[in-house]
């Protein structure tokens, strides 16, 4: 299974404890593959620079280019291309994390942006919370006695 999953669930994810920490855990565990195109890798990087969140980041004793570091090597990049066209009318630069996962064949998209959410999908692929996704996986004993 593939997803995409949106900057605001990185940065929650990396940056502290809940629902999109254990997703990026299970990622790691290679539960789904994680898809992403340079400029969500640019857009993490930028939004990890904020000033509002370099006290999370002392505390931590990380940097941006740390957690961006491990956003690359988490997920596989998809090289994907601008268009005239606007998708998310509300927010344009929502767009490449719809085109990253038509591109990708994702599955899902994982966000916590309304803009994106009010979709709910687009190209037969599911947009979801956190929340929504996980609770679409099977539990951890069922997926590991399938696999014997």
């Amino acid at each position: 299974m593939r997803i995409v999953i949106d900057t605001n669930i990185w940065v929650s994810g990396l940056l502290w404890r809940g629902l999109p920490w254990q997703l990026l855990r299970l990622a790691e565990q290679g539960a789904f593959d994680v898809c992403m195109a340079p400029a969500m890798l640019t857009e993490l990087a930028e939004v990890l620079a904020y000033e509002h969140l370099q006290p999370r980041l002392a505390e931590l004793r990380l940097n941006p280019a740390e957690l961006v570091a491990y956003a690359m090597n988490l997920a596989t990049v998809f090289e994907v291309m601008a268009e005239s066209a606007p998708i998310v009318t509300a927010d344009p630069d929502d767009d490449v994390v719809i085109r990253c996962a038509v591109i990708a064949r994702a599955d899902y998209i994982v966000s916590g942006d309304r803009h994106l959410l009010n979709l709910g999908e687009y190209a037969s692929i599911p947009i979801l919370t956190v929340h929504d996704f996980l609770d679409r996986l099977p539990p951890p004993t069922a997926a590991t006695s399938e696999t014997g």
